[in-house]
């Protein structure tokens, strides 16, 4: 008997009090454990894709060490396919007004000023793409280079790199770097790097 004569309950929870306890704690529990799970793969997909760009702009700082027209070198204008980019992210860089130069061949871009001939050195071609393991995870760099031309410079030109020969050959390079994930379209995540090349001994962008 408690105080003033009033009866203390000491029974306990209820079956049905245990029931409710036990679904609000495994609620609480699962939703937590989606979240760091959701969290972790989203902090490894940002340091990957850090990692890719890093890859990129290294692989772009390699084909800097070469002359533009020995970016050429071992390969030849495709006629008919090319090999498949990576993604759509390539193509769109490479853009429409470039043709492509993927396939394996002497690598002579015979146009006018053209520069000299590969001189031994050489990126790695798409179908042959580097591989480089980090963290247990292969990422795959593949260079995709193709041939352009860009007019002189005059108060009526632009300075748009076209599909039509004329004074300025360029070499467009996209360097890509490709690795598996969860978190991308079908399991492929991809990034991607452009830059324009010269091949011409002179300037070619004086107006004589």
């Amino acid at each position: 008997m408690g105080s003033g004569g009033r009866r203390v309950r000491d029974d306990g929870f209820t079956l049905v009090e245990v029931v409710v306890a036990m679904g609000i704690i495994t609620l609480v529990m699962t939703s937590l454990t989606v979240f760091l799970v959701g969290s972790r793969k989203a902090a490894r997909h940002a340091a990957q894709r850090d990692t890719a760009v890093r890859l990129a702009l290294d692989g772009m700082e390699k084909a800097r060490g070469l002359r533009g027209s020995a970016l050429l070198g071992g390969r030849q204008q495709c006629t008919a396919t090319c090999v498949d980019a990576v993604s759509t992210q390539v193509d769109t860089l490479l853009g429409a007004a470039t043709t492509r130069w993927d396939a394996a061949g002497p690598g002579t871009l015979a146009v006018p000023q053209a520069g000299a001939q590969p001189d031994g050195s050489t990126v790695a071609a798409p179908g042959d793409p580097e591989v480089v393991l980090l963290d247990g995870v292969p990422f795959k760099r593949y260079y995709y280079l193709g041939a352009c031309w860009q007019p002189t410079v005059s108060l009526a030109s632009s300075l748009a790199c076209g599909a039509t020969a004329t004074a300025a050959p360029l070499v467009r390079l996209v360097v890509a770097v490709a690795w598996r994930d969860g978190q991308c379209p079908a399991g492929t995540c991809a990034h991607a790097e452009a830059a324009l090349f010269s091949t011409a001994i002179v300037d070619p962008f004086l107006v004589g």
